[in-house]
């Protein structure tokens, strides 16, 4: 199974991004925020990506690539609501700008949040149903929630003090905030135990 693709963005297409990796292309479709927030054409790109067969008849591969291990975590648990496929899954975690923000909405009830291409309210509505008491054990663990359980954008203040100094510190750069909160999400994931100055060198090195 395909779960991380790292390389080189060649192209954006209509719902989806070009990454040649190894020599090799590769679509992996995406939400409009995390298209958004793609680095220019020409530098690296990491995205963790869920493959999946998707047809009844004749079954045809399609990646599906996110900037967060949150988004995609929500991807898989919009996968499994009742009547919900791939496409509309992915358009529901770009309902919103950030994983968060999408969490909330199911979280709190709140069916206009979710409006999205393929999702009305009743579909909205099922949506919450049968994910608000899953939502909070799903993206617990990626720091999406509190410690009184509400839901939260994963750009607040987290517990990881290393992460959050060195935030500040790529922000003192100029680096855009939405920019560095990705990188950062991704140097952690590789490096669960560096310091505030590693952090801050391996996510300058992939700029």
């Amino acid at each position: 199974m395909i779960s991380r693709v790292r390389g080189v963005l060649l192209a954006l297409e209509s719902g989806s991004a070009l990454v040649e990796v190894g020599g090799i292309g590769l679509s992996v479709e995406s939400d409009r925020y995390t298209l958004e927030g793609l680095p220019p054409l020409g530098e690296e790109v990491i995205l963790f990506t869920r493959l999946l067969f998707v047809g009844s008849q004749e079954p045809q591969p399609r990646l599906f690539g996110f900037q967060t291990l949150e988004a995609r975590a929500l991807f898989d648990l919009f996968r499994g609501v009742s009547g919900i496929g791939p496409s509309v899954a992915l358009r529901l975690v770009g309902a919103q700008p950030t994983p968060g923000q999408v969490a909330t909405a199911v979280a709190t009830g709140d069916p206009k949040a979710l409006k999205v291409r393929g999702v009305g309210p009743k579909i909205a509505k099922r949506v919450i149903s049968e994910l608000k008491d899953k939502i909070q054990t799903v993206v617990a663990a990626s720091g999406l929630s509190t410690a009184s359980g509400s839901v939260r954008r994963p750009a607040a203040v987290t517990d990881d003090s290393d992460l959050e100094a060195a935030f500040r510190a790529l922000c003192s750069l100029e680096l855009p905030p939405a920019r560095a909160r990705l990188l950062l999400a991704q140097v952690r994931e590789e490096l669960p135990e560096a310091g505030t100055e590693e952090l801050v060198r391996a996510a300058l090195q992939r700029i």
